[in-house]
């Protein structure tokens, strides 16, 4: 029997609630497009989303290098990753040895009118009959692209590239550059970002147009997001009403990696461990399944110092903010008013400037803050996300983007953001 800690696996690929989303066919598009030479295979979808589960269901993991964008400083960073993890030597030693037969016993030094031993190359006497040599050490430092295409060009290895987006914008040209020949000299090579950097890859090398395979994995469906529960307590031979499982879902945000982590912890609350014996029927009450989700939130990450930041912005130089009467009781500058906005339901990842002004002015009793503070609190949250890893959230002056689901869910469950009030 199955326990609840294999069922739901936030951390690892499922197994046993793995959930093939088979309308997308995501997996055949895959291994189709590493059938076709000299083709590179972008991934694009939301972080969390599956990206890496679905590159481990459709390619041998063993066979994957796998490389995290933010590794990358320099071309070279990529390829000498890739060598690592190969566990190529950085140098290799060459020695190659010359004998000679000796008709007499002759002085090895100088030009001793020996053919072949250069002046200076050896020192000391040649017995009669006997036989000596010269010793040449050639050392030659491996690295680089070349070394990698000459390890692993047409092999059925990939490169998989994750969160190219976090690649430098400086260098993702050369990265391109460099990607398109590896592609055309016999390496698998796949690349994933987020949705809204989708397009950093062709954008690095325009002449990669063509020579790609863009693979959209979408955020998950609260349909999809359900089948992980339904599949999941199924091993475990529990039933939860219809309406408990969507509630979850959504609040999932599209992630199966957080809807993983909200089913763990459910059967933590109820002291879910093993599968049952005979057929359990579960009630869920609404406190329950927030205390559920509050739970979750500490499995989220640690995005404390994040919102600390957020919370406050930068220094504030000059004039006082402004302060107003928030709908939870507390006040509050633009900052928190934001913060208290993404909080609104309905809960969404991307949310464009005018539902964001709206969301504010709903949280706020009376006055609320002006358009142009609200857009320069958002352009300020978006330099200070910046600072930490992953990014969090990305503001372009018309929409905001919640690039990470956890953090989301962070902000609308965890106390921090109740305990950031009466600081």
């Amino acid at each position: 029997m199955p326990k609840a800690v294999d069922v739901f696996t936030p951390t690892s690929v499922p197994t046993y609630s793995y959930v093939d989303r088979g309308t997308h066919k995501l997996e055949e598009q895959i291994k189709n497009a590493f059938q076709i030479k000299n083709l590179v295979v972008s991934l694009s979808g939301p972080s969390k989303s599956g990206k890496t589960v679905l590159i481990n269901k459709s390619i041998t993991p063993e066979e994957t290098i796998k490389i995290n964008g933010a590794q990358i400083k320099s071309a070279d960073d990529l390829w000498e990753t890739v060598l690592d993890w190969m566990g190529t030597p950085e140098e290799t030693q060459v020695v190659s040895k010359k004998s000679i037969d000796a008709k007499a016993s002759v002085k090895a030094g100088g030009e001793a009118g020996i053919p072949f031993v250069a002046k200076g190359k050896a020192e000391g006497e040649i017995a009669v009959g006997g036989s000596t040599g010269t010793e040449t050490r050639t050392i030659s430092r491996n690295g680089g692209l070349n070394q990698v295409i000459r390890e692993i060009a047409n092999s059925d290895f990939v490169v998989f590239i994750d969160d190219f987006h976090y690649i430098p914008r400086e260098i993702q040209p050369e990265i391109g550059r460099q990607i398109k020949a590896a592609a055309e000299a016999g390496i698998r090579i796949c690349t994933a970002s987020v949705p809204h950097r989708s397009d950093d890859v062709v954008r690095s090398n325009s002449e990669l147009t063509g020579r790609l395979a863009a693979v959209d994995v979408s955020y998950w469906s609260i349909e999809e997001l359900a089948q992980i529960a339904n599949t999941g307590f199924r091993e475990l031979n529990v039933d939860l009403a219809p309406k408990v499982i969507n509630e979850m879902a959504t609040q999932a945000f599209g992630s199966p990696q957080l809807m993983q982590a909200i089913c763990l912890n459910l059967c933590f609350r109820f002291n879910i461990k093993d599968s049952e014996r005979t057929h359990a029927r579960l009630d869920v009450s609404n406190e329950e399944l927030r205390d559920v989700f509050e739970r979750t939130s500490t499995m989220a990450g640690d995005f404390s110092s994040l919102l600390e930041g957020l919370h406050s912005g930068p220094k504030q130089r000059g004039s006082e903010r402004r302060i107003f009467d928030l709908s939870d009781g507390t006040r509050g500058d633009a900052y928190r008013s934001v913060l208290l906005g993404l909080t609104n339901d309905p809960a969404a990842l991307s949310i464009t400037y005018d539902r964001m002004l709206a969301r504010v002015n709903k949280v706020c009793v009376g006055d609320s803050p002006s358009g142009s503070s609200v857009a320069g609190a958002l352009a300020q949250m978006s330099l200070i996300a910046e600072k930490f890893s992953p990014k969090a959230l990305e503001w372009d002056e018309n929409v905001l983007d919640i690039i990470e689901p956890y953090f989301l869910f962070y902000l609308r469950y965890s106390p921090k953001l109740r305990q950031l009030a009466s600081a």
